[in-house]
């Protein structure tokens, strides 16, 4: 019997026997990122607002070089949801191993709203660059994927997880000044707006760039898309006030 026909049975056997209220709870974080409207209207919505904010920002004469914007990739373009599914049918949980064999399919879908967001910060002449903790064993995987729901250009940046203590701080430091992995090499360049889904996505207090770690950069230069899937907040109190 097909592995993936027997694990569906022993779960939907399992959930005959749990009360109707647990059953209903089961898997709604992924089920709300993967078939729910609200999740998808937020998203847009979020891609809309830094748009708007980049357009602001270009019109008022702040682009008098060249600048970027940096997104994230997993849950912020990327939609993983597939992979959280199948990890849930198995019970089983997040393992480097079967990670890397998902992003080797290839098979993550688009997070709503990032296409167009994109492709408008290219037509007003801004590039883009991906700051992801995806490891770099999987960069032309990604590439690739990026490429298929048509988010790729030759002239991005693709800043992976190569050393472990090459952080993304350090990644977006080096973009910004032209220099290290990261960087258009000898080009020093404007970020005009961070996009992620999880707090180290952006700029912490120190860092060199405009009202980092302030709760004020988010909305303006600062974008969050919602991620009711994983996080920190999953495994302890995160919020601040």
């Amino acid at each position: 019997m097909n592995a993936r026909i027997w694990s569906g049975m022993v779960v939907g056997a399992a959930a005959l026997m749990m009360p109707a209220r647990a059953i209903e709870a089961q898997g709604l974080e992924i089920k709300y990122a993967r078939d729910s409207e609200t999740y998808a209207v937020l998203t847009r919505q979020v891609y809309r607002s830094a748009l708007e904010a980049v357009r602001s920002w270009v019109a008022n004469a702040q682009a008098s070089g060249p600048w970027t914007v940096v997104l994230d990739i997993d849950e912020t373009t990327l939609d993983n949801s597939t992979y959280q599914l199948e990890l849930g049918t198995y019970n089983a949980a997040y393992a480097e191993e079967s990670w890397n064999a998902w992003v080797a399919r290839r098979e993550a879908g688009v997070v709503p709203g990032v296409v167009e967001f994109v492709a408008a910060v290219r037509g007003m002449g801004g590039r883009v660059a991906w700051i992801s903790n995806r490891f770099e064993v999987s960069r032309e995987d990604t590439r690739v994927n990026l490429d298929m729901v048509g988010l790729w250009s030759d002239d991005d940046r693709l800043c992976l997880k190569g050393d472990p203590e090459y952080s993304k701080a350090d990644r977006r430091r080096d973009l910004a000044s032209g220099e290290g992995e990261c960087a258009w090499v000898g080009t020093p360049i404007t970020v005009a707006a961070f996009v992620g889904d999880q707090m180290g996505d952006f700029p912490a207090t120190g860092a060199p760039f405009p009202q980092a770690g302030e709760d004020s950069a988010f909305g303006t230069r600062f974008f969050m898309i919602p991620n009711p899937m994983y996080g920190p907040w999953a495994r302890k109190v995160t919020r601040r006030r």
